[in-house]
């Protein structure tokens, strides 16, 4: 480095150390000044001020969760020094986009993600920074030790902690109590009966715990992003990622623990992404975890227990009319949360997200695109894992639904697997039978025949044989193929080789 160059990367060090400074006419005229530098090295300093400025000053747009715009924003995006005015035409300036639309924030974001600009060194440190001092709530959990990301890729996901609160302790009731096809003068006119309120093609995240079968509408959970619960005695997190179309629901105890152990965690949304996918906290110790693998990635518990990883159990997605046909005897939630949210903001509304769901080139921010990969990057998927936590194995949803016959047989950690649709039309994945095995119906009850003839009936958690005998349920988890291929060190498209 000539003492020319080392001169320049000083002042621009000394630069972005005025973008910290609490004083926005200082922050407007640094900009200005790096503008007319037109080193790139600073790009990645300018997207991390674009997203903070874009959401500051336009929470009634932009604020996460929706249902929460009509309220003051938190109080530190209202400061007045939380501006930094002139940062996105300094970006046009220094980079090749010049985006003007209404989310040109996102797609910055989005651009940035595709590319490969290194910025000025103590770039990390200096992200922490900001984050401690403009985003409280996220850098206090941003700066752990040890942690196993990388901090450039970390993006803000215009919420956090202090208002994005998980759904805790919700009350669940009989389906029929809450079933809109079932009201009658009758029943609503019963004192504290809850609001009927679920239609047969709202779609429900549906399980069982210790036999007794629960729906928890999409809408709902959408702007919590996740449940906390002790069901049937089982603490339960029913996490829920928006951009992945993630549902997940693990098992709250770690190595083992009873209920009332100290190792139960109570799981919340930190307000941060990686590679696309939410990132999990625990309130216990403030280990950051990954949503979709359900592994510790910074903090007290990846020091502790870097191999962990949650346990989880299924989850189907389908709509409340399947559910409550197959599990006539379900629990469903009651829409009066205490939360006082309008949830009937999200019933059908997918808000400021529509763009992403809507265009098929559109990534995730903080997602490095793939050109030619095996399947589609928003492709919905069911993935299983088996011991490893960074080994996935994945079955394309829509290939399954279009195939003539819905049955895929293949192998998932050496062994061999069954992957079919139920009576709910979703994907179920058990330990296979002899095979080559066919599927049968006959009526409302779907069954398989194996090699020997034998014929299966398909269960919750098992398939069971004519003759008494059994094959279990693996659980597996819902998703779109980016956020599988991005969090797993090695993803398997089941029928593909190795990617």
């Amino acid at each position: 480095m000539t003492q020319s160059d080392q001169t320049e990367t000083e002042r621009l060090r000394w630069l972005t150390e005025q973008l910290l400074v609490r004083d926005a006419d200082v922050h407007a005229t640094t900009i200005d000044a790096l503008a007319a530098e037109g080193d790139e090295r600073v790009v990645p300093h300018l997207v991390e001020l674009l997203v903070i400025d874009s959401i500051a000053n336009d929470w009634e747009q932009f604020g996460f969760p929706a249902a929460l715009r009509g309220r003051d924003p938190p109080r530190y995006l209202e400061l007045p020094e939380v501006r930094w005015p002139g940062v996105r035409d300094a970006l046009a300036t220094l980079a090749e986009p010049d985006f003007d639309s209404a989310h040109a924030w996102v797609e910055w974001e989005s651009w940035y993600s595709q590319q490969d600009i290194e910025p000025l060194d103590g770039f990390d440190d200096w992200k922490l920074r900001l984050y401690r001092s403009y985003l409280p709530p996220v850098g206090g959990l941003l700066d752990c030790e040890p942690r196993e990301f990388d901090l450039q890729e970390i993006r803000w996901g215009n919420c956090d902690r202090s208002f994005l609160a998980a759904l805790n302790g919700p009350r669940f009731v009989p389906g029929d109590a809450v079933d809109a096809s079932g009201a009658s003068e009758d029943a609503s006119a019963v004192d504290d009966a809850p609001e009927r309120y679920l239609e047969d093609d709202h779609v429900v995240f549906g399980f069982e715990i210790e036999g007794v079968a629960y729906a928890v509408p999409r809408w709902v959970l959408f702007p919590h992003e996740l449940l906390n619960a002790e069901l049937q005695g089982v603490p339960v997190s029913l996490t829920y990622c928006t951009l992945c179309n993630a549902p997940i629901l693990y098992d709250r105890r770690l190595n083992g623990a009873e209920a009332d152990d100290p190792d139960v965690r109570t799981f919340g949304s930190s307000g941060m992404l990686a590679s696309g996918n939410k990132v999990m906290y625990d309130e216990e110790t403030e280990t950051l975890w990954d949503q979709h693998s359900g592994t510790p990635i910074g903090g007290p518990e990846l020091e502790s227990s870097p191999d962990m990883f949650l346990d989880q159990f299924a989850v189907t997605q389908t709509e409340w009319g399947a559910w409550k046909a197959e599990y006539p005897d379900t629990l469903a939630l009651n829409l009066e949360t205490g939360y006082g949210y309008d949830y009937s903001y999200y019933d059908g509304n997918v808000d400021f997200f529509e763009h992403y769901w809507n265009r098929e080139e559109i990534v995730q921010p903080g997602v490095r695109r793939e050109t030619e990969g095996p399947l589609p990057e928003k492709a919905s998927v069911y993935g299983v894992v088996d011991d490893d936590p960074d080994e996935v194995w994945v079955v394309s949803i829509d290939d399954l639904r279009e195939r003539d016959v819905p049955l895929v047989t293949g192998e998932i950690a050496g062994r061999e697997v069954v992957v079919t649709l139920d009576a709910t039309d979703d994907v179920a994945v058990y330990d296979a039978p002899p095979t080559p095995v066919e599927r049968v119906e006959d009526g409302a009850e779907i069954g398989l025949v194996d090699a020997d003839g034998t014929r299966w009936t398909l269960a919750r958690n098992e398939l069971c044989s004519e003759d008494g005998e059994t094959r279990g349920r693996i659980p597996g988890r819902h998703g779109l193929w980016f956020a599988f291929r991005t969090h797993y060190e090695t993803a398997h498209v089941v029928g593909q080789p190795k990617i």
